[in-house]
């Protein structure tokens, strides 16, 4: 009898671990589907069963960015940062979140997380530059650049943006190069900058 007991305890935890398995991978596909409102009731569904899954509380909130609910997106990757403070995803989005509210130090301090936590981070070094960018710290905003593509050669809006800085320093042979580099890897936005400092 306690044999019996326990095997159907098991068979039980196994079913509730494969359902939850099934919802969240369900959430995923939704979101891969551009289906972010059904997305999130999804995951909705699934972390009141599992409320420390990171990766679920990610996702949702990268769902809420998608459809314009950053204060929510935010409060999702706020609590990922609770649960995981090194998390890379979470670090990246909130620094975007920042960066998108004009507030670039707040931002800057994330994508610095992320750089202390893998120095390689390609994304990060582009995102602290754009910040540094916009602070008009030009000289730190081009290292930043430079980090980007040593990190990644295909990193197209590294060299998009070290482009257009380029131009701001005058140095167009160089920033025509780097704008031919950003259109060869599919920054669309080269094009008009091409056309008008790279005739």
């Amino acid at each position: 009898m306690k044999y019996l007991k326990s095997t159907c305890l098991l068979i039980a935890l196994l079913m509730f671990t494969a359902c939850g398995a099934d919802v969240t991978r369900e959430a995923d596909n939704l979101y891969k589907a551009g289906k972010y409102k059904e997305a999130i009731v999804a995951y909705n569904e699934y972390i009141d069963t599992k409320p420390k899954d990171v990766k679920s509380i990610y996702n949702r909130g990268r769902a809420y960015e998608q459809i314009g609910d950053l204060e929510s997106a935010r409060k999702d990757f706020t609590r990922v940062l609770d649960l995981d403070i090194n998390n890379l995803n979470a670090n990246l989005s909130m620094g975007q979140y920042w960066y998108g509210k004009k507030d670039f130090n707040k931002a800057i301090a994330f994508f610095d997380k992320v750089i202390e936590v893998d120095g390689r981070e390609s994304m990060a070094y582009l995102l602290k530059g754009r910040s540094l960018h916009q602070k008009a710290d030009f000289d730190a905003a081009r290292a930043n650049y430079d980090l980007a593509i040593d990190f990644d050669k295909k990193n197209a809006e590294a060299f998009l943006y070290r482009g257009a800085l380029k131009i701001v320093q005058n140095k167009k042979r160089s920033a025509c190069n780097d704008l031919n580099r950003a259109l060869a890897l599919g920054a669309q936005d080269a094009k008009a900058a091409l056309a008008k400092h790279c005739k």
